[in-house]
């Protein structure tokens, strides 16, 4: 009750706690402010491993979704893998704080490979729009960064924050590194819009959608996927690029990876199609995410499927093993 009373939109007391969660954020951020770089990863990565040992609830669901993800692994390395992922999203949340803005730095080379660079320019200077494919998988905002240097423009969508003041924050930072943003609301079109003046839209399709989106194969499991991507390759002809950016090992060190262009067929049926682009960009993220397992978010309950989502994808209300009726 007293959160809500506190988030009550436009109350007095909305914006004292907004304020008050403000200034909590920047205190917390001293530390890793503060410090050098090489001690403020390690910082990170403690804070996230007593993150782990903090939320046996979220270590366990991580275990849980490892296990069936990789039956050929042993428990040592679940278990292993699991609190290496909670590290890696504590030393994740340094490397934004400590990020420089230096799209134009010669440093930047000092800290971000991009061993398909070339071809990948070529394809994007074609102005004819690229959909930008990710998870929440390694470091997805130095790849805004990589765009920025290269003078490529760069659209995704602002996920609005509880608290306006971090959500202005945010803002500033996406800015800063160099892309622009769009509200949820009405954000197909003005993505629409980017694509066919021929810049790029980044999607992070990895969350669990409420109740939309089509079944798709996901690590030799049924999922419900976003076919957002899809239909607006569809829509507008351009290819959807998957990419990741990995860290390498524990240092400020990543590569930046892209895979296979995966292009829409204007001559197929627009549903067979639609779910043909979605297996492929859901096939494209898994083998991404096995080459770095500990860098993906594995205490989201990317497989449950909510009532929603059930009735949308055409799936029986029950539960337990449920038959795919899409995307197949």
């Amino acid at each position: 009750m007293t959160v809500k009373v506190f988030r009550r939109p436009g109350s007095v007391l909305e914006g004292v706690a907004s304020a008050v969660e403000m200034q909590l954020l920047n205190f917390a951020l001293l530390p890793a402010q503060a410090l050098p770089l090489s001690a403020a990863l390690q910082l990170g990565r403690a804070v996230g491993r007593g993150a782990a040992a903090a939320l046996p609830k979220y270590r366990h669901r991580a275990e849980e979704q490892l296990r069936t993800a990789f039956p050929e692994k042993p428990e040592t390395w679940v278990q292993k893998t699991a609190v290496a992922c909670f590290e890696h999203f504590g030393q994740l949340a340094v490397e934004m704080i400590k990020m420089p803005r230096f799209a134009k730095s010669r440093r930047w080379a000092q800290v971000v490979s991009v061993p398909s660079e070339k071809p990948m320019l070529e394809l994007l200077r074609q102005r004819k729009g690229a959909i930008w494919l990710t998870g929440h998988l390694g470091n997805w905002e130095l790849a805004a960064q990589w765009a920025g240097r290269h003078d490529l423009e760069l659209t995704s969508i602002a996920h609005q924050s509880r608290n306006p003041r971090i959500h202005e924050r945010m803002q500033r930072e996406r800015e800063a590194r160099g892309h622009t943003t769009v509200r949820m609301e009405g954000a197909f079109r003005e993505l629409i819009r980017a694509l066919r003046r021929g810049a790029m839209v980044a999607l992070l399709t990895d969350r669990n959608p409420r109740d939309t989106g089509m079944i798709v194969p996901f690590f030799g499991r049924d999922i419900l996927t976003v076919t957002t991507p899809a239909l607006l390759s569809c829509a507008t002809g351009a290819p959807i690029v998957p990419f990741a950016c990995l860290r390498n090992g524990w240092a400020f060190r990543y590569t930046l990876h892209f895979g296979d262009p995966i292009w829409p067929d204007p001559a197929a049926p627009r549903e067979a199609e639609v779910a043909r682009i979605t297996r492929a960009s859901a096939a494209a993220l898994e083998a991404h995410i096995r080459m770095a397992p500990e860098q993906w978010q594995w205490m989201h309950r990317r497989w449950k499927i909510t009532p929603g989502g059930r009735v949308r994808a055409g799936l029986a209300p029950a539960e337990g093993a449920v038959p795919a009726t899409a995307g197949r």
